[in-house]
């Protein structure tokens, strides 16, 4: 890693906790400044402004971790043979998100209080997570999943993507608890038996 980037993470990973911790606007420049060490004029020739950090915080850190990038890679480079041999199954994608998400609480903790408060339309957030459901639902409705007979997908992805939400903040109010197996118990009601038995 450059020292750019290295200077660039240890930004992140401050913006990430205090965000997290008082959200967009009441987190500030030169508190983040403090939290690693620059001025205010120093972190500005790395992130630009402060709505290009948060930009950075979420399109690409939270919404694109590595192990799902590495996923979406193993996905792609399947040939029609290992498709078949192998398909690809809806619930292991989702297992994979909430393991993701549960070794790092604090994008989560960011993402949630982003989330709420670009619920204002003045929000500079506000624009990305309107369309940030279409965009997520169309990126994962282009796999090819082996369902069962009947399932609508889009309807399934959308039931999934309410239910991750609403366990992570459960999960964020019980930092002992685990995001996996509450997710677990959620999979009951969304991938049942005996219709998804053989496609989980």
């Amino acid at each position: 890693m450059t020292k750019r980037n290295e200077k660039i993470d240890s930004i992140l990973n401050a913006a990430t906790e205090l965000i997290g911790a008082y959200g967009y606007y009441g987190t500030s420049l030169e508190r983040i400044g403090e939290a690693t060490g620059m001025s205010k004029q120093n972190l500005l020739y790395y992130i630009k402004n402060k709505q290009t950090l948060m930009s950075m915080l979420i399109e690409q850190r939270y919404d694109r971790p590595q192990e799902l990038l590495d996923y979406q890679d193993r996905l792609n480079a399947m040939s029609q043979e290992e498709r078949r041999a192998h398909p690809p199954l809806l619930p292991d994608y989702f297992r994979l998100n909430a393991a993701i998400n549960e070794s790092r609480p604090n994008y989560v903790r960011m993402f949630a209080m982003l989330s709420v408060e670009s619920l204002n339309p003045s929000h500079p957030a506000h624009d990305y997570f309107s369309r940030r459901e279409a965009i997520t639902t169309a990126g994962d409705a282009g796999v090819e999943w082996l369902l069962p007979d009947g399932v609508d997908l889009i309807s399934t992805i959308h039931a999934c993507h309410c239910a991750m939400d609403g366990v992570q903040l459960r999960w964020l109010r019980e930092p002992n608890s685990s995001l996996r197996e509450m997710w677990s118990e959620c999979e009951k009601t969304l991938f049942p038996s005996p219709l998804w038995d053989g496609y989980k």
